[in-house]
């Protein structure tokens, strides 16, 4: 596309032969790295939310990613100096998920089988072959101007010395722990997860749900009853709690046994039991119960925990909300248990390793997977005479975010960074932020205000290794904080290059040695994942080495993800960036909403419900995608997709399109530029509707402004579509037809010019931001075709200045419309057409309609504008307090003239269908057996031939001819190029 031979508008809107023309033109002209230069002005700096590039971009990313995109091209245009680098996350989990699956490995010992500098390889070419999709698909055909030839990477030497750095700071700020704590773990992926991880696995699932008698000992028919949805942690039970000041009843039931539980719970207990015969015999605080000895339940299957006594212990976490008041107590797999524990002085048992699996303190259960032994318990329990009551519980819980895998709770040695020393600091800094929505801040706050100790161990492969070595002597502990700090501690390094030296299994083959400790050993763990990218806030500008740059962008204006990311990325980046400097790492944060199929399920692989970009950009290409993105629903709403919908977009951008092509065709015709008729010096010369739609314009360009600062894009994308098509399209350009059909050179004809091609220009402006191609094509086509001086491209204009609105004129012009929209129901109501006109109507209720009664008989196609009400036996229908009306039936004259008109549509239709440009002429002959229709012709021959530019319309025999049905009429239309 040349800016120079000014392309052809297209007769109909293409959206990929606009996109291809454009990326050619974007290309060739160097527009981007023209948009990106810097030019003196203030920064508006972008932070990425990189992706993981493991799999192929989808719909979910494209949404997020046009919000980006609209952003940052606003700040542009307002004169800032945008900051736009990529970035993207290309280690952890998710890309270890990936390759498992190709490579068909179930296990960490498949893993080791395949071998670690393998599978280390598999995972950087796999993310090396995503990245191309990503690129493409997910960046360039979305139109997302984004810096990627100085992307980020999360897996550059570079880039991940930086994790080392915070985690060197934590250590030398006493804030990097390693400690024994219960911690979630996924048996599929073997490894722990931190909190924040674990808060975006949370799905329904159904579990077993059942209340277990466990005797007291030297009683032979006393229980205390307790309630579990994890029955293979009955394995490892220690204790029994009781909240100390609520009530307990022991309560005979049928045959003679006696059950300890809450008393207030024991009726709706026994009727879930099925117990008819009860009694309560005894009643005592849950404080009398503590000491209280048991036999464990599983004493004769796990004979280790038969050689140690259990008891009742007193716990305030103990509520009534479900269960029986009494609360089994496993401090290897819960929280609550294992401080439970340690307050009491019990012992803290797992006999679950890493991967799921019973060990050899899991007695006759040893080998087994936990969810075997789930059921494996059940069924023991039960041949006991130990299971009161099973049934199945339908609950929220949490699953691996990567693998789906069901979690565990387990208790194991890990390391920590103590968030819980610096959350007050990182509430602190976050009320600094502005949160989009504000009524999605409490999520946030809450999270942060509650957050617990970073668990950043990993026992995995592909990730940022943990910068700690621990001397194989004494133990002490010594943390690395850079990649020149390791090779000055190396005694021997492997003979590989930087990149493979900071990744598994290289760095585990680095041997340190210092004069206090011989041999220091690397702790054998990478970092969670979302360290990684938690710090791209300083590490995706190498900012200790460009503190120059990092410090005019840092704290960054603005980041976009979805809503799962205050418990992600938004928390990373906060927690690592205050830890390291003290403050947020951000101004404003807009939490993005979840997208959803068309029928409100959420998208995933496994329903086969997911859209990816490439399928949605080869159907409907990017702009109308992005478009129907913006203007479906509030960027923090959840947003149903539905591909069907996307058509409407094509056809409000084929109504841009159609405009600017009329104003194209009449300007050309009439010999219009901008620099010939400049605005400044013919809008005296305007016409009401002129300076009404300049007023229009003025108000949208302002309110446009206001709905994108305040990231209401959904507002600035329905205000842009509503004032394209109704207020330019149907209202404006429908009022100007008969001004330009004209052949006579008026003053008001290129003052209407004027007004249209300035109007059209700053629309097109402000489409650029969400629709990037068309609004590109359109300026390349017609703008400059029309404005020499126009900028190169429209990306690289100035967001307008709103000028003055003229407040009544604008009520009058949204009266006139009101009172047509009035009129065309009354039309409807009394079976008339628009194209058929009627003597006279009625408006009762209008203030301006005198100022507008010209253009309302025009629109109307009315012959006289009366003002009063309605007389007897008129039509009549009203809209927003106007009414209007009509006569009931058509007047013979008027039937004549509406025939004509019909037969003028019908010419119109057949010119375009022949290609004819606006200015030929034809040639037209009507063929009929219809009188009216031949009398039609006969009055209105002059009229006929004005409208369709016919040099020539006879009554005669079509031979070549279309037939048409023209009100039950039979008629044969030939029209010939004069």
């Amino acid at each position: 596309m040349s800016n120079g031979d000014y392309i052809r508008l297209l007769p109909n809107y293409n959206p990929h032969a606009v996109e291809r023309a454009v990326e050619e033109f974007w290309e060739k002209r160097k527009i981007f790295e023209k948009w990106k230069s810097w030019r003196g002005g203030p920064v508006f700096a972008f932070l990425e939310g990189p992706p993981t590039t493991n799999g192929m971009p989808h719909v979910g990313h494209i949404r997020g990613r046009t919000y980006k995109d609209v952003v940052i091209r606003f700040h542009r245009l307002l004169g800032y100096d945008v900051w736009v680098q990529g970035g993207w996350d290309m280690q952890g989990m998710p890309v270890e998920w990936e390759v498992e699956k190709k490579l068909k490995l179930r296990s960490k010992k498949d893993i080791e089988r395949y071998g670690l500098e393998r599978f280390a390889l598999e995972c950087n070419s796999l993310v090396e072959e995503y990245l191309g999709y990503w690129r493409e698909w997910g960046t360039r055909r979305l139109g997302l101007w984004l810096d990627l030839e100085n992307a980020y990477e999360t897996r550059q030497p570079r880039y991940l010395e930086y994790a080392w750095r915070v985690v060197k700071k934590a250590h030398e700020e006493g804030l990097l722990v390693e400690d024994y704590r219960v911690l979630w773990f996924c048996p599929r992926c073997e490894t722990s997860l931190s909190d924040h991880e674990v808060a975006l696995g949370y799905d329904e699932r159904e579990d077993p749900s059942i209340y277990v008698k466990f005797r007291v000992e030297g009683s032979r028919d006393e229980y205390l009853v307790i309630w579990t949805t994890t029955p293979w942690t009955i394995v490892d039970n220690e204790a029994v709690a009781v909240h100390p000041d609520y009530v307990y009843a022991k309560v005979e039931v049928e045959g003679g046994e006696r059950w300890w539980l809450a008393e207030a719970l024991v009726p709706a207990l026994m009727a879930k039991f099925g117990v008819r015969s009860w009694r309560v015999v005894e009643t005592r605080k849950g404080s009398e119960l503590v000491g209280t000895a048991y036999v464990h339940p599983l004493a004769d299957e796990v004979p280790e925990r038969a050689g140690r006594s259990h008891r009742v212990v007193a716990a305030d976490f103990v509520t009534l909300d479900q269960g029986t008041g009494l609360v089994h107590i496993a401090p290897g797999h819960g929280p609550e248990d294992f401080e439970l524990a340690k307050k009491h002085g019990l012992p803290v048992t797992n006999s679950v390793e890493i991967n799921g699996v019973y060990n050899e303190l899991g007695g006759k259960y040893a080998g087994g997977h936990v969810y075997d032994v789930d059921k494996e318990v059940i069924k023991d329990l039960r041949a006991k005479g130990l299971l009161v009551h099973e049934e199945r519980v339908r609950h929220e819980y949490p699953h691996c975010w990567r693998c789906g895998s069901k979690l565990i709770l387990r208790a194991d040695r890990q390391w920590f960074i103590a968030i819980s020393r610096i959350r007050e600091r990182m509430y602190s800094e976050l009320q600094r932020v502005n949160v989009v929505p504000t009524k999605l801040r409490d999520r946030f706050d809450v999270f942060v205000q509650n957050a617990r100790d970073w668990n950043i161990s990993r026992s995995r492969v592909w990730g940022t290794p943990l910068p700690v070595w621990r001397c194989r002597k004494d133990g002490r502990v010594l943390v690395v904080g850079s990649l020149e700090e390791l090779k000055k501690l190396a005694k021997e390094l492997p003979p590989v290059d930087d990149f493979r030296l900071v990744h598994r299994p290289w760095i585990d083959q680095v041997k340190i040695s210092t004069p206090d400790c011989e041999e220091w050993v690397r702790e054998p763990y990478v970092m969670d994942v979302w360290l990684d990218s938690g710090i791209a806030w300083i590490a995706a500008v190498d900012g200790e080495r460009n503190r120059e740059l990092w410090q005019r962008l840092y704290p960054y204006d603005f980041v976009t993800e979805g809503i799962d990311q205050t418990r992600g990325w938004f928390y990373s980046l906060l927690a690592t960036s205050v830890l390291y400097t003290g403050k947020a790492p951000y101004k404003t944060v807009l939490i993005q909403g979840l997208i959803l199929d068309k029928h409100g399920q959420k998208m995933s692989k496994s329903r086969g419900n997911v859209i990816w970009a490439r399928d949605l950009f080869e159907k409907y290409g990017a702009d109308p995608v992005r478009l129907y993105i913006l203007s479906k629903a509030a960027p923090w709403e959840d947003l149903s997709f539905d591909p069907d919908e996307v058509k409407h977009v094509v056809s409000d951008l084929n109504i841009l399109w159609n405009v600017v092509r009329f104003a194209d065709t009449y300007m050309s015709l009439d010999g219009f530029t901008a620099d010939k008729y400049p605005l400044s010096q013919w809008v005296d010369k305007a016409l009401d509707e002129d300076r009404w739609l300049l007023s229009e314009l003025n108000t949208l360009v302002a309110d446009f402004s206001d709905y994108v600062k305040n990231i209401e894009l959904h507002k600035a994308a329905n205000a842009l579509r509503e004032f394209i098509v109704e207020t330019l399209s149907h209202r404006y350009v429908r009022l100007l037809r008969r001004r330009v059909w004209s052949e006579e050179q008026t003053p008001d004809k290129y003052a209407a010019y004027a007004v249209l091609h300035h109007v059209l220009k700053n629309v097109l402006i402000l489409a650029s931001i969400m629709v990037p191609f068309v609004a590109e094509y359109l300026w390349q086509a017609y703008v400059r075709k029309y404005e020499k001086e126009a900028p190169e491209s429209v990306h690289l204009s100035q967001y307008p200045t709103p000028g003055p609105v003229e407040r009544e004129l604008v009520e009058a012009f949204r009266e006139l419309f009101t009172a047509f929209s009035a009129l065309a129901e009354a039309r409807n109501r009394a079976g008339i057409k628009l194209r058929w006109p009627v003597r006279e109507a009625y408006i009762n209720g209008g203030r301006y309609t005198e100022r507008y009664a010209e253009l309302l008989k025009y629109l109307g196609n009315v012959k006289e504008v009366k003002t009063g009400p309605c007389p007897q036996d008129y039509v009549k229908a009203a809209e927003g307090g106007v009414e209007a009306c009509i006569p009931g039936k058509l007047e013979p004259d008027l039937y004549y003239e509406a025939l004509a008109r019909e037969l003028i549509r019908r010419i119109q239709v057949m010119r375009k269908e022949a290609g004819l440009d606006i200015g030929d002429t034809i040639r037209v002959v009507v063929d009929t057996s219809s009188a009216d229709v031949k009398e039609a012709v006969s009055r209105y021959r002059d009229y006929i031939a004005r409208e369709t530019r016919a040099v020539e319309v006879a009554i005669g025999e079509a031979k070549n001819g279309r037939r048409w049905d023209i009100s039950g009429e039979e008629v044969s239309i030939e029209v010939q190029k004069a």
